[in-house]
């Protein structure tokens, strides 16, 4: 039995080499369109390891922002500082108004 099989591989080695060598080369080029070079695989972890750290970096600065219910009380204050503002200009105008009128009285008065 053994002695056959050795026979029939004397004879056909030949044949029998070249179809398991075709059969590697087209297993191979299978494995190449299926699976991804090392080196092309070792810049997919680079540039994934880039990008989650860009992203840990804004969820950093996004934790410290203020959000949109903060941003619109802050708007709703600033608007109201405005007016505050505008009416205090408004007394201090006034108040030099007045203090002119005062200091020109006192100058009339004073001669």
């Amino acid at each position: 039995m053994i002695e056959s099989l050795f026979e029939y591989f004397g004879k056909y080695w030949g044949f029998i080499g070249s179809v398991i060598s075709v059969f590697c080369a087209l297993l191979m080029a299978w494995f190449s369109t299926r699976f991804t070079p090392r080196i092309e695989h070792e810049k997919v972890i680079q540039k994934v390891a880039e990008i989650d750290k860009r992203l840990s970096e804004t969820e950093m600065q996004l934790e410290y922002m203020p959000t949109r219910d903060e941003l619109h009380a802050l708007d709703k204050t600033l608007t109201g500082l405005g007016e505050r503002f505008g009416a205090m200009e408004q007394g201090i105008r006034r108040l030099e108004t007045k203090t002119d009128m005062l200091l020109e009285n006192e100058l009339k008065g004073g001669q």
